[in-house]
């Protein structure tokens, strides 16, 4: 597999602005606004206040924020995708593929008439699309755009700057079967297919790499949604969205979408000033948004951990490891983080599915928050406590080194919790603080702590993306130390798994090996919490489900 890093498929490494690795993504402190209701209780995977179109007023204004400006609007490109271009041109863009509120999918008809397994050696995708799709100029959405999309996106060409070449390499072929037919035939069996099979892009910019990396840095890629982007104002911090006049489906019902560049206090402040429709609520804007709309929690992707190195020091002895996990208090840590936004937390159980995700089992049992199992696996490993209550083997202390970020408030206040947590069992946290832009470079990717926490991001399709966490060993994604060859076959069994209740089953397989080994110690979801201006429909926190941009609008006035 190809990765430029930094680069993203599933999500992005955010630190300081917006780095990116391929696969799951990573961050220094979260938007640590909690977990996804009380334990053993889960958030709505879609909180927002659903309507039929004929109940959506017809024109309005949907007033939406965005952190910066992206330096590239095409979200395939590197630049673009470590920034806010899909968030903000998802009114404009659309696929085959619609993923529902559970993390499945189905056909979008917008697009294709059908998407159906027609092989399973070699897997082979058939794909009928909608003969009446066109892009943003009028041209047909044909077979040709596939074809040249997967030639750009395998890394053949070096010359296109991809964010990652990840299942588009492991394609053999796009056969074209006329005008508006084709079949993707994989080499290597992949159960999150669906990614793959879909042009998001025309033939015209795909086939031309000085195009596809460059042409769309002060404008935005071709629109095959609802909505075309009609100006980006970089001056004033505003992108501008009206509807498509060539779009086929469904008529929208906003008459404009206006995106506003803004920092996350001054979109909270905007927000309180009725500036704002919608905003992302984090811990430090919290006080400003309420009351002023309702808040939005839907369950969520991004999931805050412990990483155990266990390449060096005491963590390399499998009872420490697992000592320190059940020293951990999850719920705690969870519900202090999720209070600051105004709701529950709850642990997590899982290293590839999230809570409200199908496919999710909470396999967390063996790690359980245990003092006196804590105690009895540092015996095993021949630790005895001292008159001061400190774990000491051969007059040594158990002292374990965590680098924290600096100015990241959400880190340091999970990273004081574990501190406290593992004091109780007489395990001793030094913290070194670091500078924010080289925690990753300079301490996590060189594995230079023994224990650190920063946040992932799951996605709808995550098996690929969550291996590189743990396999193999100098993957650019492992920062655990892990070297257990047996979970090459374990991966490669659920990634080839097109059978849903197959993959599900042999992915709790993989969860229940790892928390046996306790590389990383899974903590807690980041619910996603939006305030949302009263009136607002089909818009708002969503964990899967992708708003259905002709819908979107707003509750008609009282006459």
């Amino acid at each position: 597999m190809m990765v430029r890093f930094p680069s993203t498929t599933a999500a992005t490494l955010v630190l300081a602005g917006v780095l990116a690795l391929s696969g799951c993504s990573i961050l220094p402190g979260g938007s640590d606004s909690g977990g996804s209701g009380a334990a053993g209780h889960t958030l709505k995977s879609t909180d927002w206040v659903a309507a039929a179109s004929s109940k959506v007023s017809a024109g309005g204004t949907l007033r939406l924020a965005a952190d910066a400006i992206p330096s590239n609007f095409n979200p395939q490109q590197t630049d673009g995708s470590m920034s806010q271009a899909s968030t903000i041109l998802a009114p404009t863009t659309g696929s085959a593929i619609r993923v529902t509120s559970d993390g499945g999918w189905r056909v979008d008809r917008d697009y294709a008439t059908s998407v159906k397994v027609t092989s399973k050696s070699p897997l082979t995708i058939s794909v009928h699309l909608n003969k009446r799709a066109v892009w943003q100029n009028g041209a047909h959405i044909t077979s040709k755009d596939m074809v040249a999309f997967w030639r750009a996106q395998n890394g053949s060409n070096a010359d296109y700057k991809v964010s990652s070449t990840a299942g588009y390499e492991d394609i053999s072929t796009v056969k074209t079967e006329g005008t508006y037919a084709y079949s993707v035939i994989f080499k290597k069996t992949s159960g999150e297919w669906p990614l793959y099979v879909y042009p998001r892009l025309p033939a015209e910019v795909s086939s031309d790499p000085k195009a596809f990396n460059s042409a769309f840095r002060k404008k935005a890629i071709p629109s095959n949604g609802p909505f075309n982007v009609s100006s980006i104002d970089a001056k004033t911090g505003t992108v501008t969205e009206t509807p498509n006049p060539g779009w086929w489906g469904a008529a929208p019902r906003l008459t404009k979408i206006v995106w506003r560049i803004a920092t996350p206090d001054v979109q909270a402040k905007a927000f309180a000033a009725n500036e704002l429709d919608a905003v992302a609520v984090q811990p430090g804007t919290y006080q400003t948004v309420k009351g002023h709309g309702s808040l939005q929690a839907a369950s969520g992707l991004e999931w805050t951990q412990l990483t155990l190195n266990e390449a060096r020091g005491p963590l390399k002895d499998v009872n420490v490891r697992r000592a320190v996990a059940h020293a951990i208090d999850r719920t705690q840590i969870a519900d202090q983080a999720a209070g600051e936004v105004g709701v529950k937390g709850t642990t997590l159980g899982s290293f590839v599915y999230v809570p409200g995700q199908r496919g999710y089992h909470d396999s967390s049992s063996s790690i359980a928050y245990d003092l006196k199992e804590s105690a009895r696996l540092l015996g095993k490993a021949g630790y005895a406590k001292n008159a001061h209550g400190l774990m000491v083997r051969k007059g040594k202390t158990l002292t374990l080194t965590m680098p924290v970020p600096a100015d990241t408030p959400t880190n340091s206040e999970r990273a004081v919790a574990v501190k406290n947590d593992l004091r109780k069992i007489g395990i001793v946290v030094n913290f070194r603080t670091v500078p924010a832009d080289s925690f990753f470079n300079s301490y996590v990717i060189s594995l230079n702590f023994d224990i650190v926490t920063f946040t992932w991001r799951g996605s709808a399709f995550p098996v690929a993306a969550t291996e590189p966490l743990f396999f193999p060993v100098d993957s650019g994604q492992n920062f655990t130390g892990l070297r257990d060859d047996g979970l090459d076959p374990a991966w490669d069994k659920a990634n080839a798994a097109v059978n849903d209740g197959k993959r599900h089953a042999l992915v709790q397989a993989i969860d229940s090996r790892l928390l046996k080994e306790a590389p990383i110690v899974p903590i807690a979801v980041t619910p996603i919490t939006v305030a949302v201006r009263n009136g607002v429909l089909n818009y708002g926190a969503s964990q899967f489900e992708q708003s259905d941009w002709t819908r979107v609008g707003f509750t008609p006035k009282k006459k």
